[in-house]
């Protein structure tokens, strides 16, 4: 009975955290691409998804994202190219 119970809390727990990536994008990438902007969140979901790659190297010229390390920038092109 109690390692169906911690199977169950671990489950809750996990289903309920926020992805890493989605984290990281609030923090250092909001800021220029909140809804409003040039080029917002919405736009970068459509024009990225299914392309991790294109938003690594996106990341890689943003004046923010060069402060980000490689696994950061990984997390956020991971997220951002779900399309969810």
């Amino acid at each position: 009975m109690g390692r169906v119970l911690l199977a169950l809390m671990a489950f809750s727990y996990i289903s309920s955290a926020t992805p890493e990536g989605k984290l990281l994008f609030e923090n250092h990438c909001l800021r220029c691409h909140a809804q409003g902007s040039k080029k917002p969140l919405s736009y970068l979901k459509s024009k990225y998804r299914n392309n991790a790659e294109g938003v690594l190297q996106l990341a890689k010229r943003c004046p923010w994202g060069r402060g980000l390390s490689e696994m950061e920038i990984r997390l956020i092109a991971e997220w951002l190219s779900e399309g969810k």
